[in-house]
């Protein structure tokens, strides 16, 4: 009885490594990446954080940042490499007048934004994205 137990135990844990190995990844390499966002020591919330390839990766991401927290899925993730990192937060409020003059009917919001050029459009902040997980980011931004 015990060598059937035995060998069963063995046929079982060789086929769940073979549906795992056999199966090949169903994510096409893909990787959870997830972290936090300050900025000037607070957690921020609706904005967005922007993963740029710069390796050649198929992949790319912007992503919601819910009271200081984000999170990139692995069934959408980010494949292995180097990525460029713009933060973007704006401040919801801003008018733009354009030609009209100012008054009551403008509702045009162009939102200011708050975050720093160098964490946004000038920036040259880069994140490596390994296979091995974790993959956290902590963006601190003074």
């Amino acid at each position: 009885m015990n060598s059937f137990r035995t060998v069963c135990g063995f046929l079982l844990g060789l086929g769940s490594t073979f549906l795992s190995v056999g199966c090949g990844d169903r994510f096409d390499g893909r990787v959870e990446v997830n972290g936090t966002v300050t900025l000037k020591g607070q957690s921020i919330t609706d904005a967005t954080v922007s993963f740029s390839p710069l390796e050649g990766q198929s992949t790319q991401a912007q992503v919601m940042v819910t009271d200081g927290k984000y999170r990139i899925e692995r069934q959408t993730g980010l494949k292995p490499g180097k990525y460029l990192i713009r933060v973007s937060k704006g401040d919801g409020k801003t008018v733009y007048l354009g030609d009209q003059p100012p008054g009551p009917t403008n509702t045009n919001i162009i939102s200011k934004e708050l975050v720093p050029d160098d964490w946004n459009v000038n920036s040259k902040q880069e994140r490596t994205v390994t296979k091995d997980s974790p993959n956290t980011f902590d963006f601190s931004i003074p």
